[in-house]
């Protein structure tokens, strides 16, 4: 009897499952994705090993502890299709906007990221790139043929892309996602960091003077992991660069301030220090520069606090240690991380070239160009200003082309940082900030993605 009730509870809950992975196939998925497609066909092929169990456990004959087995795990898989759907939330159209996948998926083809994606929003203010590896699946037994079907069609790992939903889905700050793409790509670039070597000799005897003692193997372990993360982040602002150009530096000095503090710590540099590298970026060409064009546009010119002063400039060494002892309570932690700051600056040199070598072999018409900024401008602010979104580009008719997505980006970044009043749109009400039209420009970006998706499709462009 005890075993019976079990297997019908547990027979229960597929059910549910069942019901709830099926109204989940009938919602739109933005950007008509492939992804949680595939991934609600894996949760199915879950549903379908566990009710074989279930099968087998109800078999004439088959011994009490053998069932018993089958029912648990039937249950465990089961649980496990729940936590595969809890994974998927968000990835429907009433948490991220329909026509923003397509582009952002478009970064992932042109860099030949083959892994399987998909894209959801979160209501926290968080950009993250988190893999899913096909060892969670391929233990299980004895899988039903739909299960190993999809485990091979995956393209592993899987990557779940996380971006801010409703408040924080700000267009213009989807640049971040060309940061979480270089997290994918990190692994791709055979890292030569030998010139670094000099050094690394002189921060690890920073660290040994700050501690007073040689640098222990823990302790060593601690600065090989805090300098590859911070190396990753630096690689991946780098490639945010390359396929956004100014509007990663625009979007990281208003998202950055949101989440408090100076940013430093185990897996990330400072703020500051991010910013001010893309900063130098910006100016690097002279009158061909992103900087220079953009001031040719806007009469402005681009400061490293341009669009916030918010952001916390990072303390003097002392006092980072002090910090990151109270954070991690861990001296030779607190005393990592403040050399590291200092030394980190060194290496950002190897850091581009390498991105920027790796873009140029691989997709080089991916790289968003001081040309591309110039022309982008002379095409579309004005029309901007008059409240037509740039939905298409190209000066004859016939040889227009759908805007790419860094483009439009960039458009509104320039928008909406000094020519925000003269945007031609209604307002109700005073707007003393200007965050009424900041949510009209918002509206103009949105519809211009959307509308230069739909131009892709008519002309068939990919």
């Amino acid at each position: 009897m005890p075993l019976s009730r079990a297997r019908r509870s547990s027979r229960f809950l597929i059910e549910r499952l069942r019901i709830q992975a099926s109204e989940l196939s009938q919602l739109k998925n933005p950007g008509d994705h492939h992804g949680p497609h595939l991934w609600l066909a894996l949760i199915d092929g879950l549903l379908d090993t566990a009710e074989s169990y279930l099968t087998q456990s109800n078999q004439p004959g088959i011994a009490s502890s053998d069932a018993i087995a089958l029912v648990r795990d039937a249950t465990e898989i089961s649980g496990l299709a729940y936590n595969c759907i809890y994974f998927m939330r968000g990835s429907g159209i009433e948490d991220l906007p329909y026509p923003l996948v397509t582009p952002l998926q478009d970064w992932f083809n042109q860099l030949h990221v083959k892994n399987t994606t998909f894209f959801r929003a979160e209501l926290i203010a968080n950009y993250e790139l988190q893999p899913l590896q096909e060892k969670i699946f391929k233990g299980i037994r004895n899988q039903s043929p739909k299960l190993q079907a999809v485990i091979s069609e995956i393209e592993w790992p899987l990557l779940r892309v996380t971006v801010p939903s409703k408040t924080f889905s700000i267009i213009p700050h989807f640049a971040i996602v060309a940061h979480e793409i270089g997290h994918a790509l990190y692994g791709d670039i055979i890292w030569d960091t030998s010139g670094f070597s000099v050094e690394e000799t002189a921060l690890i005897s920073r660290i040994e003077k700050r501690l007073g003692a040689s640098l222990n193997p823990n302790t060593a372990d601690k600065l090989l992991e805090a300098s590859s993360n911070w190396l990753q982040e630096l690689a991946s602002d780098a490639f945010a660069f390359f396929l956004t150009g100014p509007a990663i530096f625009f979007s990281l000095s208003e998202f950055l301030p949101a989440h408090g503090g100076y940013g430093l710590g185990f897996t990330h540099p400072a703020n500051d220090l991010r910013l001010s590298i893309l900063f130098e970026k910006l100016k690097q060409g002279g009158s061909g520069s992103f900087s220079s064009i953009f001031t040719k546009h806007t009469g402005q010119t681009i400061t490293e606090d341009f669009n916030s002063p918010l952001v916390m400039a990072t303390p003097g060494k002392d006092q980072i240690a002090s910090d990151m002892e109270t954070r991690y309570h861990d001296k030779e932690t607190a005393a990592v991380l403040a050399e590291l700051h200092e030394s980190v600056q060194k290496v950002e040199s190897i850091v581009y070239q390498h991105v920027s070598d790796f873009m140029v072999k691989t997709a080089p018409d991916a790289i968003y160009t001081p040309a591309k900024f110039d022309t982008d401008l002379s095409e579309h602010l004005a029309s901007m200003l008059a409240a037509i979104p740039p939905m298409e580009s190209g000066t004859p008719l016939k040889s227009k082309k759908p805007t790419n997505f860094a483009s439009i980006i960039n458009i509104g970044w320039v928008v909406s940082l000094t020519k925000l009043d003269e945007l031609r749109v209604k307002v109700e009400g005073e707007d003393d900030f200007g965050a009424e039209k900041l949510e009209r420009l918002h509206s103009l970006l949105l519809k211009a993605v959307e509308l230069s998706e739909v131009r892709k499709l008519w002309t068939n462009v990919t």
